[in-house]
């Protein structure tokens, strides 16, 4: 006999029956849950003095915390990059945040060549990817989420954009740190030697564009027709240009715009060129507090319930630690 004959085989199971184990999973965790709030509520009950001492403890320090001289700002700006990529760019700006006030050579005051007083208050230096749904060069959205593939054909992730962020709990100072970010970003080396390549090209492609507009202009020039009278008399208007005897000659009406729209794109290209990294809008402050009175009050008293439930369950069950800690 096969000695695998007496093994048992595995249970098929159908749909019923893994509908009915699911339920059973969630029945135990439903009854799991509604036992431990049960416990919570009759221990709060017992020991509410040391719950509620702690819970007020924590709602005056949100209080405090949240006030207006104490609210905290999300400042948010758009930069343009001149032949720079955004992993340098997310990297020096990103750098900010890992700066310290311990290090001398390594603190957000020396880094930003600002003055102390500056530099307080501010942190949480990140960047986000700037999202053009429609392919026409026009912001759509900005990825703060970071949940937007690359893979993604309906979201086009902007490659010469970037969205910077920080948080500040001093708004007044924010026109002096933009200056300074600003100068600090466009004088690292790892961004000044691609916009130098950068910036080159772009001259170069502009006056190629501008000598052949010119070029062209000037195939339509009656100049090259004033040298013989009379077959300039003889000149007739044709839809595609002019003719000239027995001979049709095309005043490149449709080359010479589209010469305008690219030496126009090109254009636009250069004058935000000026720098490395150039904003598109400033850095603006987002007027809705991130620590908001109601948002933190109401945090702090589950934070507070939560932290009270610990203490009053070591206070009961004290005797019992104790005891687990005398053993040997």
């Amino acid at each position: 006999m096969d000695k695998y004959t007496n093994m048992e085989q595995p249970r098929e199971m159908n749909l019923f029956d893994l509908f009915a184990a699911l339920g059973r999973s969630i029945g135990r965790c439903t009854k799991s849950i509604v036992t431990m709030l049960s416990r919570m509520i009759r221990l709060s009950f017992r020991q509410w003095w040391i719950i509620l001492i702690i819970t007020l403890l924590i709602v005056a320090y949100a209080v405090y915390t949240s006030s207006e001289k104490n609210h905290i700002y999300n400042v948010d700006a758009v930069a343009i990059l001149n032949g720079v990529s955004k992993d340098i760019v997310s990297r020096e700006f990103m750098a900010l945040e890992k700066s310290s006030y311990k290090f001398t050579h390594q603190n957000l005051a020396t880094m930003l060549n600002i003055a102390p007083e500056l530099a307080v208050g501010n942190y949480r230096f990140v960047t986000f990817d700037v999202i053009d749904f429609m392919a026409d060069d026009i912001i759509d959205g900005i990825d703060f989420d970071h949940k937007i593939p690359f893979t993604d054909s309906a979201a086009i992730h902007v490659p010469y954009m970037l969205a910077l962020q920080f948080r500040t709990k001093r708004p007044n100072n924010v026109p002096q740190l933009q200056e300074a970010i600003m100068q600090y970003l466009n004088t690292r080396e790892g961004i000044l030697a691609p916009y130098a390549q950068f910036r080159a090209n772009l001259e170069r492609e502009a006056k190629f564009h501008h000598d052949q507009l010119e070029k062209l202009d000037s195939l339509t020039s009656v100049f090259y027709f004033s040298h013989n009278q009379e077959a300039q008399l003889s000149m007739q208007e044709s839809k595609s240009g002019i003719v000239l005897g027995g001979r049709e000659i095309k005043l490149f009406l449709e080359d010479i715009q589209d010469e305008i729209e690219v030496l126009n794109r090109i254009d636009n290209r250069l004058a935000y060129a000026s720098a490395p990294v150039v904003l598109q809008t400033p850095f603006v402050i987002n007027p809705k507090a991130i620590n908001g009175p109601i948002k933190s009050i109401a945090i702090a008293l589950v934070v507070g319930w939560l932290l009270g439930l610990c203490v009053a369950a070591l206070v009961e069950n004290r005797k019992d630690i104790f005891l687990w800690l005398k053993r040997k």
